[in-house]
């Protein structure tokens, strides 16, 4: 009996839709009767979809009209150009995207307008994603705001009890993670959601956007018309807009139409943390600079009378960018490293304000040419402190060297080894020998 019922409500929808064709003029109140049952039948199977309706009699009709509502939710595609919707889409044009855009009670308040009007429509994750675009600054990080997205932000609980994946009822086993694809009406993919995981992408001018959403992490990814990474920018998405920060991002810029970047940099808000590598052509790292953030009270020398007796006045401050360790390296054309030097700067915090900084350099450089095909040598080394040879090493065998440290007052001691064994030291003093001592094992 629920059954046959079932189908005489897919009849009627039917019916209702078709009826204009069959050849009658109706009157206006024909007319307002007819948009309203066909209104009516839609909201009863957009409330089996998701649960909702603008209607209150969806409600007392969902029981008897599920399997009409099934056949309802069918796809029907248009070859050219491709066009996919639902079966009752095609009865109503004018309601495509509804269903696909209802997860929750602040849905039912959207208003959706004619294609020709050019609007489109978005839901809920699409209005989060696209809203992410006000900037950050270092010091500014733990204020950041999703712009117009508060009640937007509030709804990733799923406070409903559906969450993003729709109605618990329609899932057909539980085993299995749900599976979701959200089609535009020109057939372009415009949301996919996975076991609770959100991917979307669009086009915003030449550039691509990829988005995936997942918890509350979320990733957004920019790439270029040579569909090459320029930027990325992972975010923690709270449950209200206040709390919802840039933790990073990182931007690669580009030579030309290569598809290796020559320079990254990257923002870590989280730690207040920059790090800016630069590459060669073959994508090495030719220099690493790692900075942070640091705050500074501005200390200005004269203050008027009016500001010296204003004491509610909070001292001004500014954030600075304190260089911490560069490292750089040079490669011959075999690829190889034939110098590497770090500096790395400590700063100490003076009385005014300001920041005093000491600076120490290492550098080692390598030395190839007693390396062959055949004996596979290390290469010899030199290492430098801040531009002083303190060590130097030349190979005999892959395991066997001599080690020369040098020392202050013309001081330094040579250390040989045969198969990483320690067989003799002697200790010079200006370069002329004054003891040799031999190891036997």
């Amino acid at each position: 009996m629920k059954l046959a019922r079932g189908f005489l409500f897919v009849f009627f929808f039917s019916f209702f839709a078709l009826f204009p064709l069959f050849g009658r003029d109706l009157s206006a109140n024909e007319k307002k009767a007819l948009n309203y049952i066909r209104e009516l039948f839609f909201e009863v199977t957009r409330y089996n979809a998701t649960g909702l309706s603008s209607l209150s009699q969806s409600q007392g009709l969902a029981e008897i009209s599920k399997t009409a509502s099934s056949l309802m939710l069918c796809h029907k595609s248009e070859p050219a150009p491709l066009h996919t919707f639902y079966l009752c889409e095609y009865y109503n044009p004018e309601k495509t995207g509804i269903i696909d855009s209802t997860f929750c009670p602040e849905d039912l308040l959207s208003t959706f307008k004619d294609e020709s009007e050019e609007y489109e429509k978005l839901d809920w994750i699409d209005y989060l994603l696209q809203g992410l675009d006000s900037y950050v600054t270092a010091g500014e990080a733990d204020s950041f705001d999703v712009r117009d997205g508060s009640k937007i932000l509030e709804m990733l609980e799923g406070g409903d009890g559906r969450g993003i994946d729709g109605l618990e009822d329609s899932k057909l086993d539980e085993e299995l993670p749900q599976e979701f694809t959200y089609i535009k009406n020109d057939g372009n993919i415009r949301r996919f959601s996975y076991d609770g995981e959100q991917f979307t992408s669009w086009k915003e001018n030449e550039n691509t956007i990829l988005v995936n959403y997942y918890g509350e992490k979320l990733i957004r990814k920019k790439f270029d018309s040579l569909y090459r990474l320029i930027k990325s920018e992972n975010f923690t998405i709270s449950s209200s807009a206040k709390n919802s920060v840039l933790e990073k991002s990182t931007e690669y810029d580009y030579r030309e139409d290569s598809t290796m970047p020559f320079r990254s940099m990257e923002d870590d808000f989280s730690s207040k943390r920059r790090i800016c590598n630069e590459y060669d052509e073959m994508g090495r790292s030719v220099m690493l600079l790692e900075s942070h953030y640091e705050e500074r009270e501005i200390k200005s020398k004269e203050k008027s009378k009016e500001q010296a007796s204003e004491k509610t006045d909070k001292p001004k401050s500014e954030t600075l960018l304190l260089d911490d360790k560069k490292t750089s390296r040079v490669y011959d054309e075999k690829g190889r490293a034939v110098q590497q030097e770090t500096i790395t700067w400590t700063y100490k915090k003076t009385f005014s304000g300001r920041f005093s900084r000491n600076q120490r350099s290492v550098k080692t450089v390598f030395d190839y040419s007693s390396v062959t095909d055949e004996n596979n040598f290390p290469p010899d080394l030199k290492f430098y402190e801040n531009g002083e040879l303190h060590l130097e090493r030349k190979y005999s065998g892959p395991n066997s060297y001599s080690e020369k440290l040098y020392f202050e007052d013309g001081f330094s001691v040579e250390v040989l080894y045969e198969n990483s064994v320690k067989t003799t030291e002697i200790i010079y003093i200006n370069g002329k020998e004054q003891r040799r001592r031999e190891f036997d094992h």
